[in-house]
């Protein structure tokens, strides 16, 4: 199969490279709309599900099994050209061009698994709280961590119709703390009882640039959906909350 990339960039930067803040390793599911994958961290608490919109010719459909994503993000980012064509088979990803030649070994399927978490589970998720954070906001957040050393939990938390987040261990005792506001407003329930997450794990959604990051809320279940759109390429992050 030959798949035609229109910005090389655009398929290293704002797609394989959010995958592999995630996980090493990862299947690519290859269909006539495009290319999805579903991964998650070594510990679980994160899962990504990821989409590049993109007409394949009808009929397709291929499995990729990529043992070594940061491999693979390094080789092609040793193409010179933005608009490029990858020769896939079920074992290998070529490139060859005048100038570069390289072959990128698969593994076989079987070999890679999933998360139990599967794309139809993610979608039915009910959420009771939405908000949408700017880039801004996500930048500030991240100069401010360096304030509060060994910290590792993020409280999100509503008050006065605006949504905050603070980097605190509500466990431990005399320990530095930052709170900033994340934006001016939300829809649905209110969040009075803090919600934690692990700051690394903010910083693992925060590697990719973006106009803004839409959030979703799900207090009962102590999960958030996290989602970015960069034109045809949709990144979703299912989090789970940490204990108090």
């Amino acid at each position: 199969m030959i798949v035609t990339l229109n910005s090389r960039s655009d398929f290293v930067n704002n797609f394989l490279s959010p995958l592999n803040r995630v996980g090493q390793s990862c299947i690519l599911r290859f269909s006539d709309k495009g290319i999805t994958t579903l991964l998650s961290a070594a510990d679980n608490t994160v899962v990504l599900y990821g989409i590049y919109n993109k007409a394949f010719p009808e009929g397709t459909n291929l499995t990729v099994n990529i043992p070594d994503l940061q491999r693979l993000i390094r080789v092609l980012q040793c193409i010179d050209k933005d608009t490029v064509e990858l020769e896939i088979t079920d074992s290998q990803l070529k490139y060859t061009s005048s100038d570069l030649r390289f072959t990128y070994h698969l593994l076989e399927d079987g070999i890679l698994s999933i998360p139990p978490l599967s794309v139809d589970k993610i979608k039915k998720i009910q959420y009771t709280t939405s908000f949408d954070v700017p880039y801004t906001s996500i930048a500030s957040l991240l100069k401010s961590s360096t304030f509060t050393v060994d910290l590792n939990k993020l409280y999100i938390f509503t008050k006065d119709n605006h949504v905050y987040a603070e980097i605190n261990d509500k466990q431990a005792h005399s320990v530095d703390s930052i709170c900033i506001k994340l934006c001016d407003s939300y829809t649905g329930d209110t969040l009075e009882e803090p919600l934690p997450v692990s700051f690394e794990t903010f910083r693992t959604l925060s590697g990719l640039k973006c106009d803004k990051m839409s959030v979703k809320v799900n207090s009962e279940l102590n999960v958030m959906m996290f989602g970015i759109n960069i034109d045809n390429i949709k990144i979703t992050y299912i989090v789970s909350g940490l204990i108090k």
